[in-house]
């Protein structure tokens, strides 16, 4: 199946205009004067005529879907590096016969000639991430340069990529680029999303709320400015816009797993023990969903019930550190710490910086009469308390004053 920027750019191919399509354009201001370079180096390299000729029969071909014949024109321009278009144009060409392995070969030999070209580095970041490789997706945007003339596409590959490789400032560049030049619902969220994974919810609180009529019709605009309304503990509004955005939207599994989010910080676990079976039921089958029901059956005192809750969060992801945790606290209450440790041990394996996990450690190795192993893990937990507040103290001295008034 090919991609959506795949799609856009035989589209605009097919229109007979490359010039038109936005990865081509800035692939040719960005690249044309590399281009002339390469064709100056390069005697294979055809005159700008012949490779703009070229790269028109290669766009009806494309757009005809007869891409092993514009992968056959193509090649004579690609392997010697003569012009960017044509590198993006043969990798697209190539991926669309299903082969992705050899266009992300063709996108690193681009990428080699031109690495400050933005158009090839989202490109090949695109298909690095296509595959889970986001150490090398984040490699392939180290020369990538956020500016207004970027293409909105690679804004958003750019923001996306940032996002997995936990570069939050430069992620914030991207997305707050992307919906100043290309201002939408989409990039709206895209800059909101990038707020709260800064911990700036008065940001994002202040950013949507004056949206609420523009996107009085948009469930993902409610449920975002719900989640950073529940992170900032304004759970009454949380609830109201949660509710509407389930109103405009009654199968939306995220909007009712976060509504049981928050009625259960609301101290209603029935409603909440509600919603996160409907977010099941609705497929948001995610470890959060059953560990936060286990939550809300443990606020019933419905150990069985919370117990199953919780194996059911490990079936779908073992590495989930909060429910680890929490299996070896019940485990601890049942005085079973040797069964204890093993969950805990992992907790604090998969979430090296949670509290919770050495404290409970201590605990358990003390039950076993380990006390050498208790004194280590309650020497880890002071020194993964004083970095965890360390860590918060920073990140409170870097926001604006009115951000940090606001926090919870």
């Amino acid at each position: 199946m090919k991609t959506p920027w795949k799609l856009g750019l035989i589209a605009a191919l097919a229109a007979g205009s490359l010039s038109s399509c936005p990865v081509t354009r800035a692939a040719a201001e960005q690249g044309g004067q590399s281009a002339l370079q390469a064709r100056s180096a390069n005697r294979r390299c055809p005159s700008r005529d012949a490779v703009n000729a070229t790269l028109g029969t290669a766009s009806i071909l494309m757009s005809q879907a007869q891409f092993q014949d514009a992968v056959k024109a193509l090649k004579p321009l690609e392997e010697p590096g003569c012009d960017p278009r044509a590198s993006l144009l043969f990798a697209a060409a190539i991926d669309a016969q299903g082969d992705t392995t050899q266009a992300t070969e063709a996108l690193e030999r681009a990428h080699g000639v031109w690495p400050s070209n933005t158009s090839i580095a989202a490109s090949l970041a695109r298909e690095y991430m296509s595959v889970g490789q986001t150490d090398k997706a984040s490699i392939a945007l180290k020369h990538f340069v956020v500016s207004a003339a970027t293409p909105q596409q690679e804004l958003e590959e750019a923001a996306l990529v940032y996002f997995a490789a936990h570069r939050l400032e430069a992620a914030h560049a991207a997305a707050a680029a992307a919906y100043k030049s290309y201002p939408s619902l989409h990039t709206l969220l895209l800059l909101a999303n990038a707020l709260q994974l800064e911990g700036r919810y008065p940001d994002v609180n202040r950013l949507l709320a004056d949206q609420r009529e523009t996107y009085a019709d948009s469930p993902e605009f409610f449920i975002t400015l719900a989640e950073s309304e529940s992170d900032a503990g304004i759970f009454p509004q949380a609830r109201t816009d949660l509710e509407q955005a389930i109103v405009l939207e009654p199968k939306s599994p995220q909007a009712h797993y976060l509504l049981g989010y928050v009625r259960l910080r609301m101290n209603d676990a029935d409603a909440a023990i509600g919603e996160f079976h409907t977010a099941i039921d609705l497929g948001f089958e995610q470890p959060r969903t059953y560990y936060q029901l286990a939550l809300a059956l443990r606020s019933k005192q419905d150990e069985a019930g919370e117990e199953q809750a919780l194996n059911s969060a490990l079936a779908v992801d073992v590495h989930y550190a909060p429910a680890q945790c929490e299996m070896g606290r019940i485990l601890l209450e049942q005085h079973r710490p040797a069964d204890a440790v093993n969950h805990l041990e992992a907790a604090v394996k998969y979430n090296p910086r949670a509290e919770e996990g050495y404290f409970l450690l201590a605990k358990a190795y003390a039950g076993m009469g380990e006390k050498d192993r208790s004194d280590e893990m309650v020497r880890r937990l002071v020194a993964v308390r004083k970095e965890n507040r360390t860590t918060a103290t920073n990140k409170s001295e870097t926001m604006p004053a009115e951000d940090q008034s606001a926090r919870p």
